[in-house]
C-alpha cells in the first residue's frame, strides 16, 4: 500500500482536551503560535496537506453551516472531481454522509491556503453542491471510506508525501491502531477545564478502534517559557495487538499500589 508519511500535530489542554472551554484561556491563545510554529512552517515536516475528521470540520470550517442542497440537480459524472490539481496545500475532510455546509474552496489558517478535498460517497445532491463551489472530492469506498484507496489517492492524484493528521480524536486513534501514523506531536497549554464530555486527542470508537495500548518514544521536548506550553514530539513504537496484550497483561489497569506491596513484600 502507497501512504504519506503522516503524523499527529494537536493542540490540547493539560487534562488532553482538543475542545472545550479551555480554548477561551489566554494560555491557550498564548500557546498558539507555538502550535503553528511547529506544525505549519515546515520547521518539522515538509507537509503537502492535513486530514481532519467531520466533528474537526463541523467546528473549525463550516460552523455547522448547512450544504446549499438542489434535490433537482442533474446527475454528475461518475467517479473523483478535481478542481485544483496543484495547490499549496490540500485540507482532506472525512464526511461519510455529506453534511458539511462549505462556503468555499479554500482554508485560510497559519499564512498557508488549504485546497478541500472531501472524501466520500455521497448524494448527487452533495456532489453537486462540491462542484458549484469547486471543491474537489475522491470516492474512497462504497458505504465507508478505505482508507487504503485514500491514501493511494492522495499520493497518486495530489502527490502527498507527508500529510499532518489533525483529529478529532476517535480518528487520531483509529489511525494510531491500524499503524498509518508514524509520529505523534503536541502542545499541552497551561490550561484545563476538567470536562467529562469534551473529545480528547485519543479516543476509541466501538466499530472502528479498541483501547489497546500503543507506546511510543520521545523523539524530543520544548518548553515555552512564555506561554507555559511544553512540546511533546515521539515516535510510534509498538502497537499492542489485543491477543498479544491479554495474554501479556489480561485485560483492565494495573494496581500500583498491589504491585508496589508485592514487589516490597519480604524485605
Amino acid at each position: 500500500m502507497a501512504r504519506p508519511f503522516i503524523y499527529i500535530h494537536m493542540l490540547t489542554s493539560l487534562d488532553g482536551k482538543i475542545w472545550g472551554e479551555f480554548t477561551k484561556l489566554p494560555e491557550e491563545s498564548a500557546a498558539a503560535p507555538l502550535f503553528k510554529e511547529i506544525g505549519f512552517t515546515n520547521e518539522v515536516w515538509k507537509t503537502d496537506a492535513n486530514l481532519s475528521g467531520t466533528n474537526t470540520a463541523l467546528n473549525d470550517y463550516t460552523y455547522h453551516k448547512e450544504p446549499e442542497l438542489d434535490l433537482n440537480a442533474v446527475e454528475v459524472p461518475h467517479g473523483d472531481y478535481i478542481a485544483v490539481e496543484k495547490a499549496e496545500r490540500y485540507s482532506f475532510v472525512l464526511d461519510r454522509k455529506g453534511i458539511l455546509g462549505f462556503e468555499k474552496n479554500e482554508i485560510f489558517y497559519a499564512n498557508v491556503h488549504s485546497h478541500i478535498v472531501i472524501t466520500e460517497k455521497a448524494s448527487n445532491a452533495y456532489k453537486d453542491f462540491l462542484r458549484r463551489k469547486k471543491i474537489s472530492y475522491i470516492i474512497c469506498g462504497k458505504d465507508d471510506v478505505d482508507f487504503e484507496i485514500m491514501f493511494e489517492k492522495m499520493t497518486g492524484l495530489f502527490g502527498v508525501k507527508t500529510l499532518q493528521l489533525a483529529g478529532g480524536g476517535s480518528l487520531n486513534w483509529t489511525f494510531l491502531r491500524k499503524g498509518y501514523v508514524d509520529e505523534v506531536s503536541y502542545i499541552i497549554t497551561a490550561g484545563a477545564d476538567g470536562s467529562t464530555t469534551s473529545p480528547q486527542i485519543f479516543m476509541a470508537k466501538e466499530g472502528l478502534s479498541e483501547d489497546i495500548p500503543v507506546s511510543f518514544e520521545l523523539i524530543d521536548v520544548r518548553s515555552d517559557k512564555k506561554s507555559g506550553a511544553v512540546w511533546l514530539h515521539y515516535k510510534v513504537k509498538k502497537i499492542w495487538e489485543k491477543e498479544e496484550w491479554i495474554k501479556k497483561y489480561g485485560k483492565g489497569p494495573k494496581d500500583f499500589v498491589a504491585a508496589d506491596n508485592e514487589t516490597n513484600r519480604g524485605k
